[in-house]
């Protein structure tokens, strides 16, 4: 699947440790927009703004709440986070809520990061100096142990554009998200415009949505169609994943809609309230989990209350992981691969977090079975979806029956798992073939065929197409011609390459030419048309051309492959108009019935050799047709 080039930058930290001054001394805006939050000075809910990078790219900040009451909050804006700004007080140095707000990316899998010590305008160098190093120990062992440190203060605006910097360099190295996958919006924020209706907002983890398209809105299964669509406050027609996006949508009330329901694409996605899971405590947990054990579940934006069933064990203990089914009290959105987190019924505190392993599990198991344990683990290895994908990946092409061989399941079983994979757009069947392939592998095809083919553009300069069997000899992976025949068929359809009988080229490749070569085309088409039906030979050429023989000889190719020359035999040229008048003639010749070699030499006024040439190159069109001495005009 193709990357998206658009990111989220999410904030976390302590309460009072300058996260919202910080985004605003970024941005320019300020994210606590409630009231409430403007009288208590704290932020309340999750907050957004646009950052515009040095290099011209815009990109969002998610700032969250820092205080332990407004967690909730804090996880429904953390899930759609790819790079992290862990802020922390330059006066106050790592507090309870730094630990829990890291521990918590940790679980989600937030993998890139800048450590960020904010008003440093109220301490003197020694102190800042001592905090610095305070909080390189802290970070030991944790997914920001060689993150960047940045100083600043909001206040002064000192670091802050060294911050800015810093974030475009991050952002080169952060594993975007899949653009091509179907669409999925996990909604924080709904309100109403007068005038359009209901607007939900939220970051786009998955896919791309346009105006104009119908979305489902699930668990509720609420049906509408985009009426409009904005990014960072500016109307667009689509909006991709990574992107911060409100969508107006035509359809449903406000009143029927909550944060946590997910925008996504119709028929594809279903909710759950059963889900296979590995699950991992936090080491300072302040508890372990209990079989059957109430806990609160948090998945994108949504929270759910659920029960822990334990499949090895009766408890897990701080710092310890299991595989585990978690049985939901209301339905959530989710996929394999997804992150959650949970925390303690009451009071709330972090326990841990983990990665799904299926959504849809068919049944509860029945706990301590070694065979349910021994399949779960091969479910978490990737399971049969991730094994047809990984096979696809090596084998492109491999039909329904091959793949079934291969994982060792029946076809029937076999298809279901690739009807799956195809809806999910993970695969797909390449046309006429019965075969499939898998997405990103396409991809990484397409990418290494059109590598191939710059580079033969780079040995010959003046050839737009290059041959089919050329790139297949050259590609890494062994495929099939007729399946290389199918991918590049693919690839013409989506706009990557163009194709004319056994030669490809890149979609709209022209040969860069300069003044002096298109004044040398010139000659060279005036030259063949003057010689009408007595071409110049290419020894000719190179007499008349003197001291450009290998620049006249790139060019002949080049007016060969526009049709601007024909080459009717190997070294023997016609301009394409004296080409059109021979058809004339060669038609009106055979319509008598005197369509001989000689009879149509002296029409002409040229040789036997080109004579004959022409009338075989005609025979090989299936122009004509040679009975005896003369031939037949056979074209429709």
């Amino acid at each position: 699947m193709s990357k998206s080039d658009f990111f989220i930058v999410g904030t976390a930290g302590h309460i009072d440790h300058g996260k919202t001054a910080l985004v605003k001394a970024l941005t320019g805006k300020d994210t606590d927009i409630h009231k409430e939050e403007k009288e208590r000075g704290i932020s309340i809910d999750v907050g957004f703004a646009p950052l515009l990078l040095p290099d011209g790219r815009r990109i969002g900040i998610v700032d969250v709440p820092g205080h332990e009451r407004f967690i909730k909050n804090m996880l429904a804006g953390a899930g759609g986070i790819d790079l992290i700004l862990l802020v922390i007080a330059a006066n106050e140095g790592v507090m309870p809520q730094t630990r829990e707000h890291l521990h918590i990316l940790e679980m989600l899998n937030v993998q890139k990061g800048i450590v960020v010590l904010t008003k440093i305008d109220t301490v003197d160098t020694e102190w800042l100096q001592m905090v610095t190093e305070e909080v390189r120990e802290e970070l030991k062992g944790s997914i920001l142990k060689d993150a960047p440190l940045i100083p600043v203060s909001s206040h002064t605006g000192e670091g802050i554009e060294r911050l800015r910097e810093t974030i475009a360099d991050m952002a080169r190295v952060v594993v975007t998200r899949e653009v091509t996958a179907p669409l999925r919006l996990p909604i924080d924020r709904i309100f109403s415009v007068p005038g359009f209706g209901t607007v939900v907002t939220g970051t786009i983890v998955a896919g791309r949505v346009s105006v104009g398209e119908h979305v489902e809105l699930l668990p509720s299964g609420e049906k509408a169609r985009v009426r409009s669509i904005q990014v960072h406050g500016d109307n667009v027609d689509s909006a991709v994943a990574g992107q911060r996006t409100a969508l107006n949508l035509v359809g449903v009330e406000r009143a029927g809609i909550h944060r946590g329901e997910v925008v996504v694409a119709p028929s594809i996605y279903k909710p759950t309230e059963l889900i296979d899971a590995r699950l991992r405590l936090l080491t300072d947990a302040p508890r372990g989990v209990t079989n059957r054990m109430r806990i609160r579940f948090y998945m994108g934006t949504s929270e759910a209350m659920a029960r822990v069933i334990i499949l090895d064990r009766d408890e897990i203990a701080p710092g310890e992981d299991a595989l585990v089914q978690i049985e939901l009290e209301s339905p959530v959105v989710c996929e394999a691969k997804d992150r959650f987190i949970i925390r303690t019924y009451s009071p709330m505190m972090t326990l841990g977090g983990g990665m799904v392993i299926d959504p849809h599990p068919v049944r509860l198991y029945r706990r301590k079975r070694t065979s349910i344990l021994e399949e779960l683990a091969e479910k978490e290895k990737g399971g049969p979806h991730a094994r047809i994908a990984a096979i696809l990946q090596a084998e492109p092409g491999l039909t329904l029956q091959e793949i079934a061989a291969r994982i060792k399941a029946t076809p029937e079983q076999t298809q279901v798992w690739l009807q799956e994979l195809a809806k999910r757009a993970v695969i797909e069947e390449l046309p006429g073939t019965k075969g499939f392939i898998e997405r990103e592998e396409k991809q990484r095809l397409f990418d290494e065929i059109e590598e191939k083919i710059r580079a033969q553009y780079a040995k010959s300069k003046y050839n737009m197409y290059v041959g089919k069997a050329q790139i297949l000899s050259q590609l890494r992976t062994k495929i099939k011609p007729k399946i290389y025949d199918a991918l590049i068929a693919l690839g013409e359809k989506e706009g990557r390459f163009e194709i004319k009988a056994d030669r490809i080229r890149l979609s709209g490749y022209q040969v860069p030419l300069s003044l002096a070569e298109k004044s040398l085309i010139e000659r060279l088409r005036t030259t063949f048309l003057e010689h009408g039906f007595q071409p110049p030979s290419l020894l000719t050429l190179a007499d008349q051309f003197k001291g450009k023989d290998q620049v006249v000889q790139g060019l002949l190719s080049y007016m060969k492959e526009r049709e601007e020359l024909i080459e009717i035999e190997e070294g023997i040229f016609f301009a394409k108009e004296t080409i059109e008048r021979a058809k004339e003639i060669v038609k009106t010749l055979a319509d008598r019935g005197e369509l001989t070699v000689a009879v149509f030499r002296d029409h002409v006024g040229t040789s036997r050799k080109f004579a004959l040439a022409l009338l075989e190159y005609f025979d090989r069109m299936k122009w004509t047709r040679r009975e005896g001495e003369k031939r037949l005009w056979i074209a429709s």
